[in-house]
């Protein structure tokens, strides 16, 4: 059965509302995006009375009963399925991302599903399809400033691509939907559930790109793993920003496909970076295209998301980022639906080839100028922005090959940007991975250039956050012997022991 939040975040310790298939009898579990792959089953729940869904205590658990039916609804409408206040039952909830799953049970309140019998027993679950069809992704924003590091979770980019009610902002070859400008945050969907008509990544199918478990899971366990404390948003804080005073931090966070921005999110990040803040993208196609919500309901979030155009005014997102995709490339694949659909998903080994290995980004992984990294993981991924062809300042730390034969086809890029060159001292920095597939090589412990890729991340987000440097001796790294890649490709990776 399928649910969704009525909100994408709510604050740690407050209830939310969670909609739900009309006509099912369930309980639902919630779980936490903790250190592990799977999912961690977090605590009860307290329900709060009233409302169209019947609640009943049957051993110890909740079962619910929604009215109604399933009936065909829009993708640009409210589903206005029936809702449930419910509360986690621990005083201890943290800020974090947290998934609400329902699973279907009979009578007494016996799992029917494997799923349901997972969570029943607490069980670790993985998040992804067709299990992930019964999950709504939350995200837990602190009681209070916690941290000094900001994560915002791209819910807007999670919502962009689902096709569920007839369309997304773009056409979805696999279920015959048409590109909309209009889509509901009201349905099925916003970051696992969604119906997608993506192809799968040849480089990790076990997640669909376009959902949470397939980016930002990952890089949050990297930061679990790293031991650094993290306060937790969506984009809809950023846009609204009171739940979100970005001046409360050192550092904002963007990870994976953080590509759909409102002109309020813009200039709020904008203001962040002038006033000393710092801002660590992980991720390709940043700030690519421009959103607008309108205006909430009283005493409630945003219903629905229209897209503004296919790009800001002359790519102008690279003023405040740095780099743009328009000046990078991409390579998804491409569809015959008589060939059996999505065919040519695999990318060619690119990777990126260093240009100031003295810069304190590179301190520690033993690189040198005209050494590639990453091609062999395909670090360079679907998506992959560049430098303006007119120089903007940018500080380009590491470059691609050109892009021949991809969309764009230009060259991909990572820097060290600052706005405004005029600003001062007292502004922040921008670094910028140029690159949707960041997190999948972070978190891969095959990939050749994970050694590398780690200690660049812990290099920025330490840096970026007041912490002393801190360089990780790696016993899964592989040497190899081989000699240094340029201009010419990426046929050989630079794989280093750190010392």
């Amino acid at each position: 059965m399928q649910t969704y939040p009525m909100r994408p975040g709510f604050t740690a310790g407050e209830p939310f509302e969670l909609a739900v298939q009309p006509g099912s009898r369930f309980s639902v579990a919630l779980y936490h995006q903790g250190d592990d792959e799977p999912l961690t089953s977090t605590c009860g729940i307290t329900v709060h009375p009233g409302g169209a869904v019947h609640a009943d205590l049957r051993n110890g658990k909740y079962v619910f009963r929604s009215p109604g039916r399933v009936v065909r609804r829009r993708h640009d409408e409210d589903w206005a399925w029936p809702t449930i206040t419910i509360r986690p039952n621990t005083d201890a909830l943290a800020t974090g991302a947290y998934v609400a799953i329902a699973y279907e049970v009979g009578a007494n309140g016996e799992p029917v599903t494997q799923l349901g019998r997972r969570a029943a027993a607490h069980k670790p679950i993985f998040a992804g399809p067709p299990d992930s069809d019964s999950m709504a992704l939350i995200i837990a924003r602190p009681r209070a400033p916690s941290a000094k590091l900001a994560y915002i979770v791209p819910v807007n980019t999670y919502h962009a691509y689902n096709s569920s009610g007839g369309g997304g902002f773009y056409g979805d070859p696999v279920h015959r939907t048409p590109a909309q400008t209009t889509v509901s945050l009201l349905r099925p969907g916003g970051g696992l559930g969604a119906q997608l008509g993506e192809p799968s990544d040849p480089y990790d199918p076990r997640s669909p790109r376009q959902q949470f478990t397939h980016w930002d899971a990952k890089f949050i366990r990297w930061l679990r793993a790293e031991s650094i404390a993290c306060d937790f948003y969506t984009d809809h804080d950023l846009h609204r920003g009171t739940d979100l005073e970005l001046e409360n931090y050192r550092c904002m966070l963007s990870v994976g496909h953080h590509a759909y921005w409102s002109k309020e999110m813009r200039e709020r990040v904008g203001k962040f970076i002038a006033q000393g803040g710092n801002v660590a993208i992980f991720g390709g196609n940043t700030c690519l295209r421009p959103v607008d919500f309108g205006a909430a309901p009283i005493d409630g979030d945003y219903t629905m998301m229209s897209r503004l155009g296919d790009a800001w005014p002359r790519h102008d997102e690279s003023d405040l980022i740095g780099l743009s995709y328009r000046y990078g490339g991409g390579k998804h694949g491409v569809w015959k639906r008589l060939r059996g659909g999505w065919i040519r998903r695999e990318r060619e080994a690119i990777g990126f080839t260093v240009r100031q290995a003295d810069h304190w980004v590179f301190s520690g992984t033993g690189l040198a100028n005209g050494q590639t990294f990453g091609a062999k993981d395909r670090l360079v991924g679907y998506g992959v922005d560049g430098v303006p062809p007119v120089q903007n300042g940018v500080i380009k730390l590491a470059d691609t090959v050109a892009l021949k034969g991809w969309d764009i086809g230009g060259a991909g890029a990572m820097g060290v940007f600052q706005p405004d060159p005029d600003g001062g001292p007292g502004q922040g920095l921008v670094f910028n991975g140029g690159t949707t597939d960041w997190a999948r090589v972070l978190m891969d412990p095959e990939a050749q250039s994970r050694v590398v890729v780690d200690q660049i991340t812990r290099n920025v987000v330490r840096k970026f956050i007041g912490l002393p440097p801190r360089v990780i001796e790696r016993g899964d790294a592989m040497p190899n012997d081989a000699s240094t890649s340029t201009d010419e490709g990426a046929k050989d990776d630079i794989a280093l022991q750190v010392p």
